[in-house]
């Protein structure tokens, strides 16, 4: 498995490979069409600038009725063109060739001081048979162009050939392919020396942070330095502290809450057993008594396994609710009912206030009562004598309002309160709000709590049309 680095480098460096390679071809290629295409043109116009001299310097019996001949006069009349040809502003070396009917050349005499040689006028003499009268062929591995002209002379026919050498076009573009090629080698070098540097720069801090989650793994909550000038890996090494930090109150929370659980379920549970062991002992007389304190014990009990269940349940995912259409002026009167024998208890009074209109919404009947329930009660509890319960709508939401008189939440507790175990004042095992919180967000509802005349919980939740 290839490492982040060598990919980035990889996948760029091949870019930067390539690229310039096809750019080296594209451009060979255009400047040989470019210069190919401009020699031919310089060619064609030098030839017939040539031809108006050969028509003034040289008679129409160039060559006698045998083919061969060629008068001393027209010899140095042929030299003479190719003194001009050598002199003309033309770039590539040209020389004159005139052939025979019979394909035999008649001049030059001699291939002294010329490029030409046999093979290279077999080659041309080859290509005449092409319709094109501008040619390009090789011989010897060299370039050449020519340009011939058929010519019906007044005694016999005869060919006149103009064959450049481009030699000095190819050096060029050899030139310039070695150019490009030290371009390439100078941009990689360059190239690689740049990608390498940045996929270090971005690759170092993903390592560090891969190793940062290999710690995590192994329980070691560690801090990364946020410090980077790629916004990305900023990111990532923010969200890996966040997660860290997650992580570490999440397994701190859970020490708490195993903590907590084992002492709120070993106090009824060392009761329950005390009172058995003294009837078991006869220690206590009266046995029936101390049957229904082992009840109580029993019930709480229950009660608080059932609360830790539904909120383990609820936050792990694992709860299937069953969501109903319920009228929230029913439900409330209902609990209202429920809780009036505890308040009569405590010597308290529930006033309640509903519309007389059906408020309804969407939500888990059995997780409604357990919120509802537990903050009515929690009021109750706290109140000097009074809990006002007051339902209300407006467009979008229903309302629900419980307020009692007490002395209100005090401002250290007042952030806290719906966190498990935590205990406010006279708190029994501070899951209560925790499970109202839970059981209404939950159900897409909201709840909230603060300091009025004494304390006020207000639960919301979607109004169902």
């Amino acid at each position: 498995m290839k490492t982040l680095q060598k990919k980035i480098s990889g996948s760029i460096l091949w870019i930067i490979i390539i690229v310039p390679i096809l750019i080296m071809i594209l451009f060979n290629l255009t400047a040989r069409y470019y210069v190919n295409q401009s020699t031919a043109k310089e060619l064609k116009n030098v030839v017939e600038n040539i031809k108006e001299l050969s028509t003034l310097y040289l008679d129409d019996e160039l060559i006698d009725e045998n083919g061969n001949q060629l008068s001393l006069d027209n010899i140095n009349r042929l030299k003479v063109i190719r003194s001009a040809l050598q002199v003309s502003k033309f770039s590539m070396n040209t020389e004159i060739v005139v052939v025979n009917a019979k394909g035999r050349v008649v001049f030059p005499q001699s291939y002294t001081d010329t490029f030409l040689t046999d093979a290279i006028v077999r080659r041309a003499l080859s290509k005449t048979a092409e319709e094109d009268r501008i040619l390009r062929f090789f011989s010897g591995g060299k370039g050449y162009m020519f340009v011939y002209e058929d010519v019906e002379g007044v005694v016999a026919d005869y060919k006149v050939l103009f064959i450049a050498s481009a030699a000095s076009t190819d050096a060029l573009i050899r030139m310039m392919n070695l150019i490009l090629v030290l371009a390439l080698l100078v941009s990689t070098g360059v190239g690689v020396a740049v990608v390498l540097s940045v996929s270090k720069k971005i690759s170092i801090p993903i390592v560090k942070a891969s190793k940062a989650t290999k710690r995590l793994g192994e329980g070691e909550y560690i801090q990364l330095d946020e410090e980077s000038d790629c916004l990305e890996v900023h990111d990532l090494i923010v969200g890996m502290n966040q997660m860290s930090k997650k992580l570490k109150q999440g397994e701190e929370a859970q020490k708490d809450f195993l903590q907590n659980a084992s002492h709120e379920l070993r106090t009824p549970l060392m009761s329950i057993q005390g009172y058995a062991e003294g009837i078991s002992n006869g220690i206590f007389k009266d046995v029936e008594k101390t049957a229904e304190i082992i009840a109580e014990e029993s019930k709480r009990l229950t009660v608080l396994v059932d609360e830790l269940l539904t909120l383990s349940r609820i936050e792990a995912g694992n709860y299937v609710g069953q969501f109903d259409t319920l009228n929230v002026s029913d439900e409330i009167k209902d609990y209202v009912q429920r809780a009036t024998g505890y308040a009569t208890m405590q010597k308290k009074t529930i006033h309640l206030t509903v519309p007389d209109e059906p408020l309804l919404i969407l939500a888990d009947e059995s997780l409604l009562f357990k919120a509802v329930y537990n903050v009515l009660t929690n009021a109750i509890k706290y109140a000097s004598s009074n809990v006002d319960v007051t339902v209300m709508q407006d467009q979008k939401t229903v309302v629900l309002r419980i307020e009692d008189d007490g002395q209100g939440i005090s401002e250290k507790d007042l952030p806290h309160i719906f966190k498990r175990f935590y205990k406010g004042k006279n708190g029994n095992f501070g899951l209560g709000l925790a499970i109202a919180k839970t059981s209404v967000e939950f159900m897409g509802g909201k709840i909230s709590a603060r300091n009025t005349k004494g304390a006020l919980f207000e639960i919301s939740f979607p109004r169902k049309v």
